[in-house]
């Protein structure tokens, strides 16, 4: 088959919907070589991932016209770019597919990560809740198939849309394969030095929004006896971060708190790795990568209730209502002093964490796509 993709974020996005496309895309191009892929961008770079040449994937850019007006193009020119590939399969991998149609063979796939932006109005301008609310809504309703990357995402948008369920399959999403092989002690090393990590640490990974849980992070932080407290490692940045300075100030507790900033995606394996607990307090996503690449890292996560945390954490997992400075205090409290809880914890997550190997997740990709081509209804494993 010929299956394309829409790879803004593959190329220009380090984080979760960034993540996600890599992920997918090379994946599938591991397990199912026999296959070729071809990657639209108005613009690639190689600044956060290069491509190996002996994987069957083609990288399409568009004419001048359309490398100036990259979102005009991505909205209706790409499916005019993509017409000399005879694609069989397109799939946009973040909520959006061109408002054309592809050629009269070419079977289409959307892949909704979350609804936030009707969940959780208040953490989005209104004008942007209105955008979202027409992109992703044509989108679906024009997609031969929907991919939801949780059963929570899938219920809702089935709510929202009133649609079948059989119209909007689950897929889970991976984590790249690197978080599952030990990081050695020299690549340890030079993590420990490029970051001046502490001996024992709490890591959070992710966008420093509100919407994340840093605050309460703290906040729990500082509720702690301080014969309990150990540092806390922000990777990642965001709007928030000047304002999570200050509140680690107001609570006396700057010497704790470090902030990363954003992590080369080389440098995570060993920065999970060295990590005693890592703590995901978010109040929504679509379904938390980070809870994943932290299990597959051998690291104890506590992460919150509702949204999607549970299929991302399963029982190897610690859960607090998001908020709930008291609750989370008392988990962090109980995994840095419990050793014996800890490896339990541990030994859990690896076993789920399975589940969501690359090429398991790859593999229900490519029978969802070979259905669609085939014409046949798609039948989960």
């Amino acid at each position: 088959m010929h299956i394309g993709f829409d790879a803004k974020r593959f190329f220009h996005n380090s984080t979760g919907l960034g993540n996600y496309s890599r992920n997918t895309i090379f994946g599938l191009a591991e397990t199912f070589p026999e296959h070729r892929y071809f990657l639209y961008a108005a613009h690639k770079s190689a600044k956060i991932c290069t491509i190996p040449g002996r994987l069957p994937i083609t990288v399409q850019e568009p004419c001048q016209a359309g490398r100036a007006m990259p979102g005009l193009w991505r909205t209706w020119g790409l499916p005019g770019t993509a017409r000399g590939h005879e694609l069989d399969i397109f799939h946009g991998l973040s909520h959006e597919l061109p408002v054309p149609r592809f050629s009269g063979r070419t079977r289409t796939v959307v892949t909704m990560h979350d609804l936030l932006f009707l969940t959780h109005p208040h953490l989005y301008p209104w004008i942007d809740r209105h955008i979202y609310a027409l992109k992703y809504r044509a989108s679906c309703l024009r997609a031969d198939m929907i991919v939801a990357i949780s059963a929570h995402t899938a219920t809702e948008v089935c709510d929202w849309l009133g649609l079948a369920q059989e119209r909007v399959q689950v897929v889970y999403q991976s984590c790249d394969s690197a978080f599952l092989d030990q990081a050695d002690e020299a690549a340890r090393g030079r993590v420990r030095a490029r970051y001046h990590l502490p001996a024992e640490y709490i890591l959070f990974v992710g966008s420093l929004i509100p919407r994340k849980g840093c605050a309460t992070l703290l906040q729990a932080l500082a509720t702690l006896p301080l014969s309990r407290r150990i540092p806390v490692l922000l990777a990642g940045s965001g709007p928030q971060e000047q304002d999570l300075r200050e509140l680690a100030a107001r609570l006396g507790l700057t010497p704790l708190v470090h902030f990363l900033g954003r992590v080369e995606q080389a440098d995570l394996p060993a920065l999970y790795q060295q990590a005693m607990v890592f703590c995901y307090p978010s109040v929504g996503e679509g379904f938390g990568i980070p809870i994943l690449e932290a299990l597959c890292s051998k690291v104890p996560v506590i992460t919150s209730t509702g949204s999607c945390f549970a299929e991302a954490g399963g029982d190897a997992s610690l859960y607090t209502r998001p908020g709930d400075i008291e609750a989370l205090a008392q988990a962090l409290g109980q995994v840095v002093e419990d050793a014996d809880l800890r490896q339990t914890m541990i030994a859990r997550g690896l076993q789920h964490a399975q589940k969501f190997h690359p090429r398991e997740t790859a593999t229900q990709l490519m029978d969802l796509y070979t259905a669609l081509y085939q014409g046949q209804d798609y039948a989960p494993r």
